[in-house]
């Protein structure tokens, strides 16, 4: 909304008075017999937020200015007279001046909502009236109130038909994966990233800043997409950065941030003498010796000696309970130039974050232990209206980012701690030293303590560089409202990677000897430091030519665009280039703002397929029809806009894995695959011994029709707004497609055939549905009080209708029909309670079977639990139902929202580990309620079931903060156009039916245990000059 006034202000002083702030026309004649006064301001909505390109009109005359990035203005007007505030969605006000020199002047909000402009797509622009597809759009605003270092992460729960998975919290690492409208395939899901109208990498939107953000549009249905052809058929996630403009001295906007960093959810573990006295348990089940005495357990339980009996709790070891971040940003935008023909918007921001590992003193001279993530990012963008008919655009953005953390990585750090148990080792010998082992249990290699500080550590420094020059030039002279456009790119992306690693010295205690003297074991020794490096650089180009065409024949409007391109990408760990090129076009028809047309057609191919087969023809159309506008209906006064809209088209999908270049068979070295070359060609016998060679042979047959996904995307939708000042809105679509050509593997090749596999092929086919809507309710009570509530949700759910499976031998085992995520495993019914129940049931062969091992369904009722007994499980899948609803308030600068955030229908498979305090809840003869198996060491307990598997449906306080935006009259003094102080915090906290809590259920599908979630606590001023 504040972008279209902002465009439509520039107009206005541009087009129709030509020059800058001061647009007066003649008004000293005007207003000859009046005094004139300097007049300031600032022009603010509801909520406190400036209304940026607001216009400020003397009534009855084109004296007027317009508002800046801060909402401020100024203008010399006659005494007495009336001034008029507009802008385009909000209510015009107007006000006859009194002796005051300065207003704060508030705009409600308009009915008028559905005339904001939104990026649609290939740097189209639509009024929400007139856009016929699926999109969902968030601003800055509320972008910044998250705060964390990833702007994947600032969009979770906030847009209808978008789904974040979050499955990591490490620094510089923890970007959510993103979905739109669910998972339509079981190949590649990740959608198409647009930044500034150009494809870019999901990185380079991962680590935007939210304060150079202007806008984010998802689009999802084949409407929006199907101009980007052959790479959108998993949406597109559009990224509109600010530009400058509306001021014609600099305007300076400073955010500094500070925030605490805890973990969301970290394990619970069992103390050592819980761990032994549950391995004692598993012994007796299992039938073994007991492996502590009575004696043992006693010095235990005691903590009697320390060393050759610890108790350590490596997660409080090896982790700190918190950590800090550190966010700066400054803005700088304005115009200059005559007319103020040049406008720009220059950023830079840094941002620290440190790590949970707990080593800030370790610091020796010939290696250092740190672990951090620093980030510098900078973007400027520059306008220059050349002539009045070129528009020139420079645009040039980075960052500089660098990762340290310890040489096994943090993966591994936590993977160890998980596993370790706390009778494993102390921390530290006697005499100081590391220690390797315990008298509990033989020595490990590392101490985990020593690995976080002792091993090394690794260095990632990543440099991105990427800029961006278009022009613009108006064809009016062919005709009214033609314009040609030309855009080119290009994006440098290098990465250093050096590792410095070591054996550290270690050394198992065994206890006094007969002289009381410590007794050492030789573990390790500190070696010799080793390095490694590993250095890429990836470029890649983009350039295309648009042809443009807007103009409007009284109710008749029509809009048309041709554009071609190419983009090229050469990446260092590729021999060959990555290549994509082809057409698109587009063309929309509205008629009086109640009917609209649109057509888009995208002609697109890429290098990856084979010759002939390459180029794909992506067609889509919708229409929209605003029923509020047909006086026949006579639809309500409260009623203020009621729009149905509807869309179909194709789009295509070309990330079919990481292979390239299918079509093409494949030679090598024969002997590498179990079958009749096994050991190589027969050459003879040598002495006795037998001769062969691995020779070479054909190791993958290519596929000559390999090719892309393809989606036949429907969309049926309408939007709602009731009551004056866009009180409510309400908008609710249902979504179908059908997805085909999804490559799938194929089966098994006979050893006889004489080759390893064939190449994938085409077969998968995939149905995905569902519905998404969206509720806004805006109400203002006064000048003082406003409140706002929102609530969004998306159900999607698929079904594969075909995945290249081989006929099964029981009709129950085809895994068509299910969803995709779905696996082969067995059904539990229970745990056995007693032999004599064991005896009565079917024979299960996966090892010794006791009273409190899991029991399995016999399928097909032959007697025997095998592999013909097994029946397709959900084993994994994402939410099919997430959503979220935050609400909030203002009152007299002073302002409070909370969100939630929520997923249901998710699934993930986890054990316990060894030293989990979940243990303690295991079957035992006096607790036949447990949902865990007995303590017992066998395979039956641990094959794939539904037994192991865990409902990670949660409900997630996900953003809180409190502000206060300080009066203007105040900081007028010292200088300062506006400033707000505020708190805020994120994943505040989570509520789920996990019985493993070891985790946040969002990262619960990672598998082994990730660096975990982080729950951030935030204070943040931002002020402007």
């Amino acid at each position: 909304m504040r972008k279209t006034c902002l465009i439509l202000a520039c107009v206005f002083s541009f087009g129709l008075l030509g020059g800058g702030y001061d647009i007066r026309l003649n008004a000293t004649e005007l207003q000859a017999t009046q005094e004139e006064r300097v007049i300031t301001g600032v022009v603010t909505d509801t909520g406190g937020e400036p209304v940026i390109g607001a216009s400020i009109l003397q009534t009855g005359t084109l004296n007027g200015v317009i508002t800046d990035l801060d909402g401020a203005f100024t203008i010399t007007v006659p005494d007495g007279v009336s001034l008029t505030v507009s802008c385009i969605g909000y209510e015009d006000y107007s006000f006859v001046l009194d002796r005051r020199d300065r207003y704060e002047i508030i705009l409600n909000t308009s009915s008028e909502f559905l005339d904001e402009v939104v990026v649609v797509g290939m740097d189209n622009r639509q009024t929400r009236r007139s856009i016929t597809g699926a999109i969902s759009t968030i601003d800055t605003k509320d972008l910044v109130q998250s705060p964390v270092a990833n702007i994947s992460n600032a969009l979770a729960g906030k847009l209808p038909g978008l789904m974040t998975v979050q499955s990591s919290g490490e620094p510089g690492a923890d970007a959510s994966t993103l979905y739109i409208r669910g998972v339509g395939t079981y190949g590649t899901t990740a959608p198409l990233v647009v930044i500034d109208g150009l494809p870019r990498d999901k990185a380079d939107f991962d680590m935007l800043d939210a304060n150079e953000i202007e806008s984010i549009t998802i689009l999802k249905d084949a409407s929006s997409s199907s101009l980007y052809g052959i790479q959108g058929a998993n949406g597109v996630v559009v990224v509109t950065t600010r530009r400058g403009g509306g001021n014609t001295k600099p305007k300076i906007s400073f955010t500094i941030q500070q925030a605490l960093q805890q973990p969301m959810r970290l394990p619970e573990t069992l103390s050592s003498y819980e761990q032994a006295i549950y391995n004692r348990t598993v012994d007796f089940n299992d039938g073994q010796p007991m492996r502590y005495t009575d004696e043992v357990l006693e010095i235990i339980k005691t903590n009697a000696d320390p060393y050759l009996y610890p108790n350590t709790n490596w997660f409080d070891v090896v982790l700190k309970d918190h950590s800090w971040q550190q966010q700066y940003n400054v803005n700088i935008s304005g115009s200059a130039g005559k007319d103020n023909r040049v406008t720009y918007f220059v950023s830079g921001s840094y941002i620290n974050q440190g790590t949970l590992l707990n080593h800030e003193d370790v610091f020796q001279s010939n290696f250092g232990v740190r672990s951090k993530y620093d980030r510098y990012n900078f973007r400027s963008n520059i306008d220059i209206k050349a002539t009045k008919m070129l528009d020139i655009r420079f645009d040039l953005a980075g960052r500089f980012e660098t990762r340290i953390g310890p040489s096994t990585s943090f993966s591994n750090v936590f993977n160890i701690i998980t596993t370790r148990s706390p009778s494993s080792q102390a921390i530290f010998n006697p005499d100081g030293t590391l220690a390797a082992g315990s008298n509990l249990e033989i020595p490990y290699q590392n101490n985990p303590y020593g690995v976080i500080t002792e091993s090394g550590y690794y260095k990632n420094i990543t440099n991105v560089m990427y800029g961006t020059i278009s022009a613009r030039h108006a064809l009016d002279f062919i005709t009214k409202g033609l314009s040609i456009q030309a855009f080119f790119s290009f994006e440098s992306n290098s990465q250093l990677n050096r590792s410095w690693s070591r054996e550290f010295e270690q050394y198992w205690y065994r206890g006094l000897d007969q002289n009381n003297q410590p007794v050492y074991q030789d573990y390790t020794t500190d070696g010799q430091l080793t390095s490694s490096t590993w250095r890429s650089v990836d470029q890649y180009t983009y350039y295309d030519v648009r042809l443009n065409y807007d103009r409007a024949f009284g109710d008749h409007k029509v809009t048309a665009q041709l554009l071609g391109n190419r983009t090229l990408r050469n990446l260092t760990a590729s021999e060959y280039m990555y290549a994509y090129q082809g057409l698109s076009a587009r063309a929309t028809y509205n008629y009086a703002d109640k009917y609209f047309l649109e057509f888009n057609l995208g002609y697109n191919g890429s290098e990856n397929f084979p010759p002939g087969r390459r180029y794909g023809l992506f067609p889509s159309f919708s229409a929209g029809w605003v029923l509020s506008e047909e006086p026949w209906l006579n639809m309500p006064d409260a009623v203020k806009i009621l729009k149905l809209r509807g869309s179909y088209g194709v789009v295509g999908n070309d990330q079919i894995g990481g292979e390239r270049f299918l079509y093409l068979s494949d030679f090598g070295p024969g002997g590498g695959w179990s079958g009749i070359f096994t050991g190589g060609y027969y050459f003879g016998t040598t002495n006795g011994g037998t001769v062969t060679n691995g020779g070479y042979n054909e190791t993958r047959v290519g596929n000559m029709y390999v090719t892309w996904e393809k989606a036949k995307k429907t969309n049926v939708g309408f939007d709602l707004s009731l009551f004056r000042n866009n009180a409510v809105n309400f908008t609710l679509d249902y979504f179908y497609e059908m997805r085909d050509n999804i490559l799938t593997e194929a089966g098994r090749v006979p050893d006889y055939v004489g080759i390893e596999n064939v190449a994938p092929r085409n077969s998968g086919k995939v149905r995905n549905q569902g519905l998404e809507g969206e509720l806004n309710l805006n109400f203002q009570f006064g000048n003082d009080f406003s409140m706002f509530a929102n609530i969004q949700a998306t159900w999607a759910k698929n079904k594969v209708l075909e995945n290249d499976q081989p006929t099964p031998a029981f009709e129950y085992q085809d895994l068509r029909g299910y969803e995709i995520g779905y696996d082969l495993g067995y059904h539990a019914i229970g745990l056995f309670e007693s032999y004599e129940e064991i005896e009565n049931s079917p024979t299960q062969n996966f090892g010794p079977v006791i009273p409190g091992d899991i029991k399995y369904q016999d399928v097909n009722e032959d007697g025997e639990i095998d592999p013909s007994d097994r029946i397709p499980i959900k084993c994994y899948s994402v939410p099919t139902l997430t959503g979220g609803f935050s609400i909030g308030f203002n009152y007299k600068g002073f302002d409070f929202s909370v969100m939630f955030s929520g997923a249901i229908g998710g699934t993930a498979r986890l054990f316990p580990y060894q030293s989990s305090i979940v243990n303690l809840k295991r079957w035992t003869p006096e607790n036949h309620n447990a949902i865990l198996p007995v303590a017992h060491t066998t395979a039956n307990n641990t094959v794939l079931s539904d037994q192991n598997l865990m409902k990670t449906d949660y409900l997630k306080l996900r953003n809180v903060e409190i502000g206060y935006t300080f009066p203007t009259r105040w900081l007028s003094k010292i200088r300062i156009s506006s400033a707000r102080l505020y708190l805020n915090a994120q994943n505040v906290a989570v509520w789920d039916k996990m019985w493993l809590k070891d985790r946040d259920p969002e990262s619960a599908g990672s598998g082994t245990l990730p660096y975990p979630l982080q729950r951030i606590f935030n204070i943040g001023l931002r002020f402007d000059i």
